[in-house]
Formats: structure tokens, C-alpha cells, sequence
């Protein structure tokens, strides 16, 4: 008996929200409960049981993130008209996601509806759109991504991944940006010139890993160097100069001899033979950082550039300062320290092409990696004398003030660009 009485309080507490919605002469129908609910989809519908003595005009279900959906929110329409249940299918949902349910009848009163109904999306793989390809630059092109849903667990790897043929996936060339829902971008290099490339944003849960939608882009065409590793880099004309636009990464001088690595900090101080190492000791950047090379790799007469290429003097180094509208003023005659607010020209993304980056230095002896991603350091191939080492730039991006050059001498390892001969 009890089970009875609860059953009719129920039916009488439906019929009352219902009521809520619908008035006298509209259609009287009940929602069906949610089934086949995977992580995008779900299957559900209702039963017109009165028309209300008019025809029904549409039929369907809508549906909302929030409570008490109506026809001004999501809809999909069914195609019956009369008495009698329809069924309709619900796609592209995200994964572990509650959605709100309930059918809805219009006939020639007003619109009714049926009760709610809720269900929840099962896991499944993460939401993840491509952002628009931009900065084609030579080798070198930027895109991203948006991780707009987890999919029900947590997003552990993210980022790019673009081929030469369409559809890329995590077994081509690939980024590895952070976790996590939200927006990223991350660049391509070593591009080739002139080339159709495909690229995919991609995020990784639990469920495995979601691509976003496709983007087709041309690469630039790129005037591009080649040294005796096989590394190739872009160059650049800057007034009566050609520049690489990429630190060197090379480990043989033009002769084949090989330039020693794994020195520790303290045979760095006492080599004269000539070395280099990582920037902040990690060769995972070497590609986009280059190597950090000492004053006697740079000295040698072996030339670690590319042949018909050279470290560039001084000289040559105030040549560029000049072109990029470095006035006499900021540099006084030689002066050290600041020269002038050219810095940002010459940076990553700056108008000359040059694109220097913070690579940071290495201080012999001491047992430190510096600025990393903080400041940038290249040595010329002028040695400052009496006072030891060589003539370098430097540069501060940590401060928020790129602006100023700096001049000054040292024997620390640093980057090294190359200048055509």
C-alpha cells in the first residue's frame, strides 16, 4: 500500500511541474529517459499522448548545461506530428558533461513540455580545436591550440604535430607544450623552403589522444646555409650583410675536427683547445638555442661556420648596429655597456629577421649556467686585448626592456652567430 501511495505522489508531483510549463489545450507528452550515452552521444525522445485538439506543427527534444531547457536553447526536431513517441539522437556532445533534457510539442495553443530528464556524458578523449597557422618565417612558422574540454580526466601532454602528408599525428614531428585544458602555442622549426605542410593540435588523457581539426599551410621560402653536421639555417640580408638566423649548433670545425663537449665547469677554465656545451646544460633545446661555445672555438682558425661563412668581428657586429638605426651618439666611439634601443629589432620576431634569443652563458670555473631564457649573449670574434677575452652584445629580455645592446668583453660561453664572408 505504501509503495502505491508513494508511486501516485510522484505521478501528482510530475504532473504539477508540469503544469508549470503547459496550459489548457496544449499537448500533453512525457520525456524518454536518456540511453546509448557514450562520451558524445546519447539517444532520447518523448510520447505525445494528446495533441490537445490541434495539430502539432513540431516536435523534439531541446536540451541545456543548465536546468529547465526550453526551445530558446539547444533543439533537435523530430518529425512526428501526432500522437505517439519519437525518438531522436543527441551527437557531438562533450564527454563528462551533464546535459538537461525534455521533450517539447508546438500546436496551435503554445508550447508544451515533458519532464526533465538529466544525464552525464561517460569520459572519453579531451576537446581540442588548432589555432590558425601565423609568423611564417624562414624554417620557422607558429600555430597552437585549445583544450576546451578534459574529456573526463586530466589532459598529461599537449601541443602540435604537423607531417608533409595530411592527418599528422604524435609519431611525426610533434610538440610537447604543457597539460591541462586552455590555450598554448608553440612553434615549428627546421622547416623546409617553400613546402605544404599539415599540421593538428593534439591532447592526451586517460582515454588517448584527440587531434583538433586540420590546417594546411605553405612554408616560407627560406635563403638557407648548411655546415659540415648537416645543419641547415636560414640567413637573412641585412643592408650589406648576410646573417644566420639561428645560433650556431655545429660540434666540427670546417675541417672535420671536432670541437670537445663534456668539459666539466672548471676544464672549461683551463682548456685552450676549444669547447662547448648546452645552454643551461640540457641539449634538448639545441635545435632552437644552438650550443654555447668558448673564446678559444672562436678564436681558432679552424672557423666552426659554414664554409664561405665567419664569426663576425666587431666591427661587423656595429656595422648591423648602425643599418638597424643605431645612431653614433648611442655608441659614443666603442663605447661599452648600453648601445642604444635597437634590441627589440634584432630579438626573436623583430623586424630585422636576425632573431637572437636568450640562450644565456656559462662562467668558466665557476660552475654556473646563467639567464637562461633570460638574456642573451654572442661573442665576436675580436679579442679585447690586454683586458682578456673577446668584444660580445649581450641583451636583458627578463627585464621587459629589451631595448639597449650591451658591448663588453669576456671569455665566457656564449652563442655564436655567423656572418657571410
Amino acid at each position: 500500500m505504501k509503495h502505491l501511495l508513494l508511486l501516485a505522489l510522484t505521478l501528482v508531483v510530475l504532473m504539477e511541474a508540469c503544469k508549470k510549463d503547459n496550459k489548457a489545450g496544449d499537448a500533453v507528452l512525457v520525456t524518454t529517459a536518456a540511453t546509448s550515452i557514450t562520451s558524445t552521444s546519447a539517444v532520447t525522445g518523448g510520447d505525445i499522448t494528446s495533441t490537445g485538439g490541434s495539430t502539432i506543427s513540431q516536435s523534439g527534444i531541446c536540451w541545456a548545461f543548465q536546468d529547465n531547457p526550453t526551445v530558446s536553447d539547444s533543439l533537435i526536431s523530430s518529425s512526428q506530428t501526432g500522437t505517439g513517441s519519437f525518438t531522436v539522437s543527441m551527437t557531438n556532445l562533450n564527454a563528462n558533461t551533464m546535459y538537461y533534457v525534455r521533450a517539447f510539442a508546438i500546436n496551435g495553443i503554445g508550447t508544451a513540455y515533458g519532464v526533465i530528464d538529466s544525464f552525464t556524458t561517460a569520459q572519453g578523449l579531451a576537446t581540442v580545436t588548432t589555432t590558425a597557422v601565423s609568423n611564417i618565417e624562414p624554417l620557422t612558422a607558429y600555430s597552437g591550440g585549445n583544450v576546451t574540454n578534459n574529456g573526463g580526466s586530466p589532459v598529461t601532454a599537449r601541443g602540435i604535430c604537423w607531417s608533409t602528408s595530411a592527418n599528422p599525428t604524435i609519431l611525426n614531428f610533434k610538440t610537447l607544450d604543457s597539460t591541462g585544458t586552455g590555450s598554448f602555442t608553440d612553434s615549428m622549426t627546421d622547416l623546409a623552403s617553400q613546402t605544404v605542410y599539415y599540421v593538428r593540435a593534439y591532447a592526451t588523457n586517460g582515454s588517448g589522444t584527440a587531434y583538433g581539426n586540420q590546417i594546411t599551410f605553405t612554408s616560407s621560402s627560406a635563403n638557407t646555409v648548411t655546415d659540415i653536421d648537416g645543419n641547415v639555417y636560414p640567413y637573412v640580408i641585412i643592408g650589406t650583410q648576410s646573417w644566420m638566423a639561428a645560433n650556431l649548433r655545429t660540434s666540427h670545425f670546417q675541417n672535420g675536427d671536432a670541437i670537445s663537449d663534456g668539459l666539466t665547469n672548471y676544464m672549461w677554465a683551463t682548456s685552450t683547445t676549444g669547447a662547448y656545451t648546452y645552454p643551461n646544460g640540457d641539449s634538448t633545446p639545441n635545435a632552437q638555442f644552438g650550443k654555447l661555445y668558448d673564446v678559444y672555438v672562436v678564436n681558432d682558425p679552424r672557423n666552426a661556420c659554414p664554409v664561405g661563412w665567419h664569426i663576425p668581428t666587431d666591427d661587423e657586429w656595429q656595422t648591423l648596429e648602425f643599418y638597424e638605426c643605431m645612431t653614433q651618439t648611442d655608441t659614443g666611439a666603442n663605447n661599452l655597456n648600453e648601445r642604444g634601443t635597437i634590441g627589440a629589432t634584432l630579438l626573436v620576431g623583430g623586424i630585422s629577421g636576425l632573431n637572437l634569443n636568450d640562450a644565456g652563458i656559462l662562467f668558466p670555473g665557476t660552475g654556473g649556467y646563467y639567464y637562461f631564457n633570460q638574456q642573451g649573449y654572442y661573442m665576436t670574434s675580436t679579442p679585447a686585448g690586454s683586458t682578456g677575452g673577446n668584444y660580445y652584445r649581450a641583451f636583458n629580455t627578463v627585464s621587459g626592456d629589451p631595448g639597449p645592446i650591451n658591448r663588453n668583453y669576456a671569455d665566457y660561453g656564449m652563442s655564436v652567430r655567423c656572418v657571410k664572408n
